[in-house]
């Protein structure tokens, strides 16, 4: 009697295991289909005035910046710079959200390393959010409202208004 008793308690926890594998192997794919959609993840910004548009990948990396044909005739450099910052700032805040928002289901079922190993460091500290712009973060000082456009002041001598190409095509003289 007592050995089909221990059968029966062999039985139940291989069950038990087995279906803790199970589990395991589920979330493990769950969890690598997340990590490459958030892997994917980019991140668009435009400046609120319009002027400047930036995208990023996951990692917060730029992958592109635009600026509209007035950005440089209504600013100076270093509002531009500002600006351009700011924008790239808003744009790895959104990758790292849409990051973020991918891994959360799947990090919820997730025990941290503290829960495993008590004293051990939480994996997620290792992660911080990046700061949003003017939200008492690590992000730069607000831009300025851009001035209106001035028109661009006439060269006193007229060969400085010509295009580069043009002093190419004069030659030496």
């Amino acid at each position: 009697m007592e050995q089909d008793q221990l059968d029966a308690r062999n039985a139940a926890l291989r069950d038990q295991v087995e279906d803790m594998l199970a589990g395991l192997r589920k979330q493990t794919g769950e969890l690598k289909a997340a990590q490459a959609e958030a892997a994917n993840a980019t991140g668009e910004a435009q400046s609120p005035d319009g002027q400047v548009s930036v995208a990023v990948n996951a990692t917060g990396v730029v992958t592109s910046v635009r600026f509209a044909q007035s950005a440089l005739l209504r600013t100076t450099p270093d509002r531009l710079g500002h600006l351009v910052v700011q924008t790239i700032q808003a744009a790895a805040a959104a990758a790292q959200a849409k990051s973020a928002a991918v891994l959360a289901p799947v990090r919820q079922g997730m025990p941290d390393l503290p829960d495993l190993f008590p004293g051990a460091p939480s994996l997620s500290a290792l992660n911080p959010p990046v700061p949003l712009p003017g939200r008492g973060g690590q992000a730069t000082a607000p831009v300025p409202p851009t001035p209106p456009a001035r028109p661009r002041p006439r060269p006193q001598h007229p060969e400085e208004d010509e295009p580069l190409g043009s002093i190419m095509q004069r030659g030496y003289q």
